[in-house]
């Protein structure tokens, strides 16, 4: 309050119930177990979907591991209050996760950039959980999957979604084209013309032009 760290000290009635066993008096401004005030917790989950946790248990002077706890919570039931997806168009990509080339898979609802999806991994079996938990009619529904060249992506869209047309992100299509395709034509081209290089006849003066 004002800035400062208050502490109320309640005390609770406890019965103990042959049946159920040891019970604690209930009340409407602290939940079971917890030892912070309902109104303090819902505080700090406001807070949290502003600011980063580490801010967050600065600004309140509470431990880290509390308000990501408090966090959780909150992102838990903002998720449960979400209304069932049913995508018709999906975006999968891959994203770094530490040094050392590990990964994780994302899929997107691609109409409405809602994640439905991240896993460890970028393998066919990492992506397969999300297919299963899709289910037969989900994955029925699928009309089309936006992704980069990934091998493993596009089997396991086309087991899983068959009627769904697979389309390859723009970039890495032209970042493959101009180095296997582009980049051998280069090199085949500059071959040829070290090979064809001849040297002028003795008198004359001569210049050898080379494309790029």
């Amino acid at each position: 309050m004002l800035g400062k760290k208050v502490w109320l000290h309640a005390t609770f009635r406890r019965v103990a119930c042959p049946d159920c066993g040891t019970r604690r008096e209930a009340v409407s401004w602290l939940d079971r177990h917890a030892r912070l005030t309902r109104r303090l917790a819902d505080t700090v989950s406001a807070w949290c979907a502003k600011l980063p946790v580490a801010h967050v248990a600065e600004l309140f002077a509470l431990h880290w591991s509390t308000v990501r706890e408090l966090d959780k919570r909150r992102l838990g039931a903002a998720l449960a209050a979400l209304p069932a997806a049913q995508p018709t168009r999906l975006i999968m990509d891959e994203f770094a996760l530490y040094k050392g080339h590990r990964y994780a898979t994302v899929v997107l609802d691609a109409d409405t950039r809602r994640v439905l999806w991240i896993g460890e991994g970028r393998s066919r079996a990492a992506v397969r959980p999300f297919f299963e938990g899709l289910g037969p009619v989900g994955c029925a529904r699928i009309k089309a999957v936006a992704m980069d060249m990934n091998t493993a992506f596009d089997l396991e869209v086309r087991r899983h979604c068959p009627r769904a047309r697979v389309i390859y992100d723009l970039f890495h299509v032209i970042a493959k084209y101009g180095r296997e395709v582009i980049g051998r034509v280069r090199v085949d081209a500059a071959n040829d013309l070290r090979h064809d290089a001849a040297r002028p006849p003795r008198g004359q003066a001569g210049a050898l032009v080379i494309a790029a």
